[in-house]
C-alpha cells in the first residue's frame, strides 16, 4: 500500500500525478500509460471536489492505493463536512452550457467503480480502476 497526504489546495493537487506514476511503475508501459491517464484525471477531479466542497478542518486529505493483479484501488479520505448525499449531486444537462459541475460525471466515466461511505469523522471515496491487460495474440494462444 502507498499513501499520500495532499494539502487541500489546487497547488497541493499537483502531488497526485507523480504519486500515481510511482504506483503504476511496476506495470508494463502499454498497460500503465492508459491506466495512469484515467487514474490521474479521475483523482484530480475527485481531489478538486474535495478542495472545493469538503472544508476539511486539518486542510488536507489522504490518498491510499492498493494494486492487485486486475485492478488498482485508490481511497480518498477527508475530514470534511460529514456525510455527502451522493444522490443530490446533479448530472449536468448537455443542452444547458455550464462552466462547472462535470466532475462526478467525468469521474464515473473513468473508473470501473466509485463508492462513497462515511466512516467516523471521515468521508471515504473509493475509486477502483480495472487494469486492461493486452489480449493474447495468436502466437500466445493455445490451439
Amino acid at each position: 500500500m502507498s499513501e499520500l497526504t495532499v494539502t487541500s489546495t489546487y497547488e497541493g493537487l499537483r502531488a497526485i500525478g507523480p504519486w500515481l506514476r510511482e504506483i503504476v511503475e511496476p506495470l508494463d508501459d502499454d498497460v500503465a500509460a492508459p491506466l495512469l491517464a484515467r487514474m490521474e484525471l479521475a483523482l484530480q477531479e475527485l481531489g478538486t471536489n474535495t478542495v472545493d466542497h469538503a472544508d476539511s478542518p486539518d486542510g488536507s486529505f489522504v490518498l491510499r492505493s492498493t494494486i492487485g493483479d486486475d485492478s488498482v484501488r485508490i481511497e480518498l479520505r477527508d475530514r470534511g463536512r460529514s456525510t455527502v448525499d451522493v444522490s443530490t449531486i446533479p448530472t449536468p444537462d448537455a443542452d444547458e452550457p455550464q462552466v462547472r459541475g462535470y466532475g462526478m460525471m467525468i469521474i464515473e466515466q473513468l473508473v470501473s467503480r466509485l463508492e462513497y461511505a462515511h466512516d467516523g469523522e471521515h468521508n471515504v471515496w473509493t475509486a477502483t480502476f480495472e487494469i486492461d491487460h493486452p489480449a493474447s495474440g495468436p502466437e500466445n494462444s493455445e490451439h
